[in-house]
């Protein structure tokens, strides 16, 4: 890994502390470069705004929770039970940086473009994950999936939309309480089981 690569990684990791404990809008350009002890133009040099470092922490978290989820499905073992994992992951994931998340969130109808991007990819990224863990089922003939891809993209689209259903209910459409994340993870385990099943009774018939 060359010195930049280094410096680079630097500021996303003392960024994402600052942006995960104050969020985005109580965070300056200066003090992250004051808890680096580097210069703003060095700062600068590697992220010329906020908005660009910001999408840029995003995305390094997003990485983190891909790469947890990669090792797990290497290792193989219970599909339902890495499904499961995953579920888990995303909300610790939420909770640990819930003031970079919450922040997304309510900026999500004039999000800048380079956020819109970062959104975009992990998007497809984690169909991508969704797909090799159906993969897993349908290897051992525990599941029968007929468009692999359409599948992990409508249990995604179920995820999704079930949390704004559950904070419609809640009269928070902005983003939940991290209270209110353990009822969405309840609910979210129960419909990932009732999905599952679904694929199963189809190896039945």
């Amino acid at each position: 890994m060359g010195n930049a690569d280094v410096k680079r990684i630097k500021i996303l990791e003392a960024a994402t502390r600052r942006f995960a404990h104050f969020g985005m809008a109580k965070t300056t350009m200066s003090e992250i470069a004051k808890d680096l002890n580097f210069s703003k133009a060095l700062l600068y040099y590697y992220f010329p705004d906020k908005n660009s470092l910001y999408s840029a922490v995003f995305e390094y978290v997003i990485d983190k929770m891909i790469e947890d989820l990669e090792d797990v499905i290497a290792k193989g073992g219970d599909f339902e039970e890495i499904m499961m994992y995953s579920i888990d992951m995303r909300v610790k994931i939420i909770n640990q940086y819930y003031n970079l998340f919450e922040y997304t969130m309510k900026m999500v109808k004039e999000l800048p473009d380079e956020l819109e991007q970062v959104f975009k990819e992990s998007y497809l990224r984690e169909v991508e994950i969704i797909e090799k863990i159906l993969n897993i089922g349908i290897d051992a003939g525990e599941i029968q999936v007929e468009d692999i891809n359409e599948t992990a993209r409508i249990l995604l689209y179920s995820l999704f939309g079930m949390r704004m259903g559950i904070l419609k209910d809640m009269k928070n459409m902005l983003f939940p309480t991290k209270e209110e994340f353990d009822h969405i993870l309840s609910l979210q385990k129960k419909m990932m089981k009732i999905f599952l099943n679904g694929l199963r009774f189809q190896v039945v018939k």
